[in-house]
């Protein structure tokens, strides 16, 4: 049985706080492959995102060619509807068949809020949750997550945690610093460093922005 690792994120731009952590998450779990699943329009983001989902699916693409075992799927940007993760792993399970094993990969810093993802119970039966570290400013508040599927589910999340180190990079903090004229030299892969400037992306805000 092929064990897939599934990332989705907005990705906006993806950068080594993402890959990292996946890239652990890959050995830990013994993942035949990373698929990466940028959004085209995040259900929990809902303000547009400064970069189109096209130029995100391409820095996907460029990070993922530098990694073994990473690939990039285009469902979500291609998909009219709204970003939802359950129709997304639907897709994947329906496409990739019996013989596939979903490990879904969930940065701690949205585990505050998995209770309100459309689904979750179906989520849950069609892949398993696996947490990546990523630096959060206090320990999430499980207890909406408990009500919502149970201490005992929560617990085994919980154990699933990919052990890893604490990348203290954030998209936002790289956008600020390309609008800024800063280096983003070693927080992005440095194909997406240079396509990040080929296209004149993050230079100005557009609009709010996320």
């Amino acid at each position: 049985m092929e064990r897939i690792g599934i990332l989705g994120g907005t990705f906006d731009p993806i950068h080594l706080g993402h890959l990292i952590p996946a890239a652990y998450a890959c050995n830990h779990l013994s993942l035949d492959r990373v698929v990466l699943v940028p959004s085209a329009s995040p259900v929990h983001r809902p303000l547009h995102s400064p970069a189109a989902a096209a130029h995100r699916l391409a820095m996907c693409r460029l990070a993922a060619a530098a990694v073994p075992r990473f690939d990039v799927s285009d469902a979500e940007v291609t998909r009219a509807e709204p970003s939802y993760t359950v129709v997304t792993l639907r897709d994947l399970a329906g496409r990739l068949g019996a013989e596939t094993e979903l490990i879904l990969l969930v940065g701690e810093d949205n585990l505050h809020q998995l209770h309100t993802w459309r689904q979750l119970d179906e989520i849950l039966g069609l892949a398993t949750v696996a947490v990546l570290p990523r630096p959060v400013a206090k320990p999430a508040d499980l207890v909406p997550l408990e009500a919502a599927i149970g201490e005992v589910a929560v617990a085994e999340l919980v154990r699933h945690r990919v052990p890893g180190p604490l990348i203290p990079v954030s998209a936002t903090e790289i956008r600020s610093r390309v609008r800024s004229g800063m280096p983003i030299n070693g927080l992005v892969p440095a194909s997406v460093a240079e396509y990040i400037a080929a296209n004149r992306l993050y230079a100005e805000t557009r609009g709010k922005g996320l």
